[in-house]
């Protein structure tokens, strides 16, 4: 598998979009969370990667949502 960026030899998968990417392109994340929620039940689940890739092009930020509307802080 290329990477996405420069069609060197890929070393992993961004977490976030799922591109192929080698060493130069990919930071280490010590921690990622992805929340998902039930509207149905109003359960909501997480799933935690440790040590996980991401591409230098994704961005993360944190929203807050609070019955189904975003709360900007």
């Amino acid at each position: 598998m290329k990477c996405w960026f420069c069609e060197k030899d890929a070393r992993g998968i961004c977490i976030v979009c799922g591109r192929a990417v080698c060493h130069e392109h990919a930071d280490k994340l010590d921690q990622f969370t992805h929340a998902k929620s039930d509207t149905c039940t109003g359960y909501a689940s997480y799933e935690k990667g440790f040590n996980v890739l991401k591409c230098k092009e994704c961005k993360l930020e944190w929203e807050s949502w609070e019955q189904g509307k975003r709360i900007i802080k």
